[in-house]
């Protein structure tokens, strides 16, 4: 298995990967599928950043991307020491193999790279027990 910062042009299968997620978890997202799947593919394109303090990992197995994880630096200056992480999600059939694992610390050791963050930050649902305990067995805290 390979993780890489996606690239432009990785956007279909970012926009495949992003419409399976909320097909299969519209719960667990704060966007739903149907607002999704009626974007053209340069809005997904236009998504995946070119700078360094903004990315998103994709976790490739041979060529198929089977998990996603996204993080993204505040560029509002009293709040540049923040940044978060989003969109987490591995296809079902690659799940409890560590890939949330190998993405989450890929994310984070590149996270300690940019010098200003002090702080990484998460949204979840609260009936999303399962990635509450992953977030938790990580070290993140309850805000």
């Amino acid at each position: 298995m390979i993780i890489r910062k996606l690239i432009k042009d990785d956007a279909e299968d970012y926009r495949q990967i992003r419409l399976k997620a909320l097909y299969r978890n519209p719960d667990s997202f704060g966007i739903t599928y149907d607002e999704e799947a009626i974007k053209a593919i340069e809005q997904f394109r236009d998504r995946i950043p070119v700078d360094n303090k903004n990315f998103i990992l994709g976790c490739f197995e041979d060529k198929e991307l089977i998990g996603i994880v996204a993080f993204h630096k505040e560029s509002r200056i009293k709040f540049r020491h923040k940044a978060y992480v989003s969109i987490m999600y591995v296809k079902q059939k690659y799940r409890e193999k560590g890939i949330v694992s190998l993405l989450l610390n890929e994310l984070i050791e590149r996270g300690k790279a940019i010098n200003e963050v002090e702080i990484l930050l998460l949204d979840l649902v609260k009936s999303n027990f399962l990635a509450k305990q992953l977030y938790l067995s990580w070290g993140f805290q309850i805000h």
